[in-house]
């Protein structure tokens, strides 16, 4: 039994019929945040009635307003025609960059008590909200013990079995500060685990602007042949001018303009020249996706990453014969769907029986870059 998780079920209810009755419709609302997250949360409250005062940011503006309200740091809220002790703030940032707990301390010294996160608003507004990325509401997590203890059991170290702890205590409660530090300074290449074999046959889903491959430049991993896959054109483009100018880094290079899927077939697209670029039925461009294994059948990789918005799974299936006839490494993003977590590599074993130790490792803020590394069996560190 995992008697850390049932304690964190019973302070995550505790939190709900702590904090639901805050939203009264009477006390007045800021939201922490003015990025597309924040303005969606704003649309929300309004929609459901209640009395939105305006948006607070870290920085003073010199165009102070958004959707008509107007923008607030803490400390001038505060002194506006408020009590703060009444007022609910309600954080409206989704990101991998923002400092949760500092930003609670700050709003807490301003003197603000009632803080609502994004876990809060989901228990009421989850639905209206959509799943985005790991975000959902936390009665999600609530049947998922059995599964939970099995995870426990299937990571590697006591690193992973650590940071999973960690990650479903924040998605339970909101509790930032229960999260790990990042390694910022290593992702898909952790020093705490076994290097990858070298010289690197890479395959990079998800290679937006050739930003993995100047990681591994930079952290001199040597690269022999790379099948790097992107369908955001803009994207692309910047992907294809840094292997254009970095030829001397590789003995071989291909780019696919292509999404990564089960199957070779056209699907919609959202195009947006970020790393947000995702697959989507909502999408208003289609793109070319093709499997793995239909594309480069032969290419004998020995590391595959993948960074493709919430397609990992059905990539992965689309890998299949790669993955038992190469085994190779592993990296794979485990954050862009709540059920990821313990989905990817349950499905990677289900592929490939026996042929890998899994381990998990955090790369950024709020449970964002969170990375699934399978590493072969026979691979010794």
């Amino acid at each position: 039994m995992l008697d850390w998780f049932e304690e964190v079920i019973e302070l995550a209810a505790k939190q709900k019929d702590t904090k639901k009755p805050w939203l009264d419709g009477f006390s007045p609302v800021f939201i922490y945040g003015t990025g597309t997250f924040a303005q969606d949360v704003h649309r929300v409250l309004l929609e459901n009635g209640l009395p939105v005062y305006g948006f607070l940011d870290h920085m003073e503006r010199e165009t102070p307003l958004l959707l008509g309200m107007p923008i607030y740091t803490p400390e001038k809220a505060a002194q506006s025609n408020i009590a703060p002790e009444r007022t609910i703030v309600v954080l409206g940032i989704l990101n991998y960059q923002a400092d949760i707990p500092r930003i609670t301390e700050r709003l807490t010294n301003a003197g603000f008590c009632k803080i609502l996160t994004a876990v809060d608003l989901y228990d009421l507004f989850g639905r209206e909200l959509g799943i985005r990325y790991w975000l959902t509401n936390r009665d999600f997590y609530f049947p998922m013990q059995s599964i939970l203890e099995e995870m426990q059991r299937r990571w590697a170290d006591e690193s992973s079995r650590k940071v999973f702890r960690a990650v479903m205590e924040f998605r339970l409660t909101g509790d930032a500060a229960r999260l790990p530090i990042p390694d910022l300074a290593n992702p898909y290449h952790p020093t705490d685990l076994p290097a990858w074999k070298l010289p690197l046959r890479f395959v990079d889903c998800g290679a937006f602007d050739g930003d993995t491959l100047a990681g591994f430049a930079k952290s001199r991993i040597k690269i022999h042949s790379v099948a790097a896959f992107e369908p955001d054109p803009v994207n692309f483009a910047k992907l294809s001018h840094y292997v254009r100018t970095h030829q001397g880094e590789f003995v071989e290079a291909n780019l696919f303009p292509c999404g990564v899927y089960s199957s070779t077939v056209q699907l919609a697209f959202e195009s947006g020249g970020s790393m947000a670029s995702s697959i989507s039925k909502h999408g208003t461009t289609v793109i070319q996706c093709v499997a793995l294994d239909d594309a480069i059948p032969t290419f004998a990789p020995n590391l595959i990453k993948m960074d493709i918005e919430g397609a990992e799974y059905d990539a992965l299936l689309g890998a299949r014969h790669l993955l038992n006839t190469y085994t190779p490494g592993l990296a794979i993003s485990l954050y862009h769907r709540p059920e990821h977590l313990w989905q990817l590599p349950i499905l990677v074993e289900n592929i490939a029986p026996e042929k890998y130790r899994f381990y998990v490792r955090s790369h950024a803020l709020n449970d964002f870059e969170l990375v699934l590394y399978a590493i072969p069996v026979e691979q010794k560190g």
